[in-house]
């Protein structure tokens, strides 16, 4: 059986992850430490977390990060979050 083509094979926003079925959270970077590759980030909520950001550096003060497993997997544009 294949896979449509239609079918995007990534972690979106609107879709659970096709690994684990998880979705992936929006947040905002709060502080970056570059040398550990980590940045502490907010959601909606004002719930925080650490995040690892090494697939998508850099990462500043204030952009809106998709991030699963607490790991960054893409920057979002701020129109983005709802």
């Amino acid at each position: 059986m294949r896979p449509s083509p239609d079918l995007a094979l990534a972690c979106e926003p609107e879709h659970g992850c096709i690994t684990c079925g998880d979705e992936a959270v929006r947040l905002r970077v709060l502080r970056v430490d570059d040398p550990r590759g980590l940045a502490l980030c907010e959601d909606a909520s004002g719930e925080r977390t650490t995040i690892e950001i090494a697939l998508i550096s850099p990462v500043e003060r204030g952009d809106w990060l998709l991030a699963h497993a607490g790991t960054a997997i893409a920057a979002i544009q701020p129109e983005a979050v709802t």
